[in-house]
């Protein structure tokens, strides 16, 4: 016996409930497509700012190969001197010898090895638009550094004729607008410890300094077993300067420049 039993308000029920799933489906959805559109709007590439050209520049639009060593960078790799680049960049070595006046600076294998007061290097090195003449200068503390820019290949056209195989742009922290101090200490179990601190900020509307001083001191890893001192230390003690000046508007010794006189036509 079959019984076929019908009930006239199952459907009535039934169809707002399927209705009320599928507006929640399309608004979970919405709002997935929103979280997504979010992601995509904050997630950017970070813009690195770059003066191999003598100008400041986005690396991307730089037809030239870098290798940018940022702030963050150099303090997360626990950047020190010149000798800790090459870790970061391996285009660039340097070749030791027994003293750093001797030391070689290389990038894609090619550097001068013949040096002296006048022998360019391939390699130029520099620091705030002011070359150094002779790489044994560049063998010193980076201290104060905001930016590493390794730039491989020929450099001839803006940084100097000599420099046939690249050139290392080293770049110090600006100068603030408000005072600002910084300080930072660094100490190691093998007796290396270093200090530095800087200051920054206006003197006036128109001057701007920045001064910065490290110290550096390291006993050596080689032990002398007839006083009990250690051999291969290093000291070093860094002080740096920066002042800029800005001229004003209504200064009333300051030069000026000549009124262009416009050229006469010929009859």
């Amino acid at each position: 016996m079959n019984s076929n039993t019908q009930y006239p308000g199952a459907g009535l029920v039934v169809r707002p409930v399927v209705a009320a799933v599928a507006l929640a489906l399309a608004s979970m959805a919405c709002a997935q497509e929103a979280k997504q559109d979010d992601k995509k709007e904050s997630v950017k590439l970070e813009q690195v700012v770059v003066t191999a050209n003598k100008r400041a520049q986005n690396l991307q639009d730089v037809p030239q190969a870098i290798t940018v060593l940022n702030d963050a960078v150099l303090q997360r790799n626990n950047v020190k001197d010149f000798d800790d680049l090459p870790a970061l960049s391996p285009a660039l070595t340097v070749s030791y010898s027994t003293q750093p006046g001797n030391f070689s600076i290389n990038m894609r294998g090619i550097g001068t090895f013949s040096l002296g007061i006048g022998v360019e290097s391939d390699v130029s090195v520099i620091i705030d638009d002011v070359p150094f003449a002779m790489q044994a200068n560049a063998f010193k503390d980076l201290a104060d550094v905001n930016r590493v820019e390794v730039l491989k290949g020929p450099q001839s056209t803006l940084l100097g004729k000599s420099s046939i195989a690249g050139a290392v742009n080293i770049t110090t922290k600006p100068i603030d607008s408000v005072w600002r101090t910084k300080a930072s200490t660094y100490l190691t179990s093998d007796g290396e410890w270093r200090a530095s601190g800087s200051i920054s900020g206006a003197l006036s509307d128109t001057a701007r300094m920045r001064l910065a001083v490290g110290k550096t001191s390291f006993d050596g890893v080689v032990k002398n077993l007839t006083d009990g001192s250690h051999l291969n230390g290093s000291r070093d003690t860094n002080v740096s300067a920066k002042f800029e000046w800005t001229r004003p508007m209504n200064c009333p010794w300051c030069s000026r420049r000549a009124p262009a006189v416009s050229p006469r036509t010929a009859a």
